[in-house]
């Protein structure tokens, strides 16, 4: 008796991975609007080859497509640099501690900014592995690059944040 296993429809993949999908773009690019308007473009490329290709991991695939096309997007704009996000403003409700959650809001811009300073590669690797929870063979395929060089990206990338945080006087 032969297995056959069937691809799901293209419609499920968005449903399944569209949310995450945006997320990652939005924190690579830096730029909602922009973040939306790619991962359009991305799932148009991945609609096209669909039918015609059979990925192992199709999330990881889905994330190779998206990272490319942000990457085509970047050089397009003439936009090497990775871009960071805006600091999102949050409502502060009554008497909330002010100065507490100032001192986030500027940690965590800061953070964003020190992500959206590395290099490309690094900083790609970084977003699939810490905030989409890609496992590394799936950052490689993501990235077009060995699971050792996925390893090497996110290594790297951590230990420039780590160095750039330890220079930093915050007292």
């Amino acid at each position: 008796m032969m297995l056959v296993t069937t691809k799901p429809d293209f419609e499920t993949l968005v449903d399944a991975y569209g949310g995450e999908l945006f997320g990652y773009l939005w924190r690579l690019l830096g730029d909602e609007a922009e973040a939306e308007d790619c991962l359009q473009d991305a799932y148009l490329r991945a609609y096209k080859a669909y039918e015609r290709t059979a990925p192992d991991n199709l999330r990881a695939w889905l994330y190779k497509i998206a990272t490319n096309t942000a990457r085509t997007r970047l050089q397009r704009n003439g936009r090497h640099a990775a871009r960071q996000t805006e600091l999102h403003e949050e409502h502060a409700s009554g008497e909330a501690h002010v100065e507490t959650q100032v001192l986030q809001r500027i940690s965590a811009a800061a953070v964003r900014a020190a992500v959206g300073g590395l290099p490309p590669q690094q900083q790609a690797a970084l977003l699939l592995r810490k905030y989409q929870g890609l496992e590394y063979a799936e950052v490689a395929v993501a990235l077009g690059c060995s699971e050792q060089a996925a390893r090497a990206h996110v290594y790297q990338a951590l230990k420039k944040l780590r160095a750039q945080f330890s220079e930093e006087d915050y007292g």
